[in-house]
């Protein structure tokens, strides 16, 4: 009922935003979610592009962020290097070679105990 009902709000022409507010819950893992959600908007018949346009420059301006949301001089620079073309199968969206946080690269996070 979820996908259908997006699927008529996007039809309708409503600006669809991005994320949860559900808090902590054990089937909402941050990093892990948004590309579930991705996946399920694809389901709900959005393009993969579509998806990606309000996961990104979408939810930054339905927030009011105009530092963010799209790679251009001057502004934040948060990005995601993948090793596969998302446009194309929106699960390549999780394979994840390289995260730039502030024009920064991000250290990999190491699963391993010391």
């Amino acid at each position: 009922m979820n996908l259908a009902n997006l699927r008529v709000l996007k039809d309708a022409g409503v600006r669809i935003g991005f994320g949860t507010d559900s808090g902590a819950a054990p089937e909402r893992v941050p990093g892990v979610a948004e590309h579930r959600e991705l996946m399920l908007m694809v389901q709900a018949g959005f393009t993969p592009m579509e998806a990606l346009n309000i996961a990104t420059s979408q939810a930054a301006d339905l927030l009011g962020l105009r530092d963010r949301g799209q790679l251009e001089a001057g502004r934040r620079a948060d990005f995601i290097i993948l090793s596969a073309d998302p446009s194309e199968d929106i699960a390549n969206s999780t394979r994840i070679i390289e995260v730039w946080q502030r024009g920064r690269l991000q250290e990999p996070v190491s699963s391993a105990s010391p």
